[in-house]
């Protein structure tokens, strides 16, 4: 809904090719949002005496919303590591990986022996 490059893959299914897989787990990692979080604004800057006071209200302002805006990035890293490590399909490459580096390993093995 806040996103800024639409659309948004799909998650797919067992079928989907790793490759599309991959590009669903990179777009939610580089996610980039236009949601604003000043509806957490502390202060009102039209109510400000002169423009340092304008200037300091703004800047207050920004580091509020900066916080709010790292909580949500947060919140949508961790969404995201939590799929991608339940994410069978991720899991049976890691396994294709693992015995192959094995396999390699044992017939490096068996040439030196």
């Amino acid at each position: 809904m806040w996103a800024k490059k639409k659309p948004t893959p799909n998650l797919g299914d067992m079928n989907t090719p790793m490759a599309e897989v991959k590009k669903f787990y990179k777009y939610w990692d580089n996610f980039e949002s236009w949601r604003e979080f000043s509806q957490y604004d502390e202060y009102d800057v039209n109510e400000a005496q002169d423009r340092y006071e304008k200037r300091w209200m703004e800047n207050e302002n920004k580091k509020l919303r900066s916080s709010y805006e790292k909580a949500e990035r947060k919140r949508l890293i961790k969404l995201a590591e939590t799929c991608y490590n339940l994410d069978p399909r991720i899991r049976k490459e890691k396994e294709e990986e693992a015995a192959e580096k094995q396999r390699r390993k044992d017939e490096k093995k068996n040439f030196k022996a």
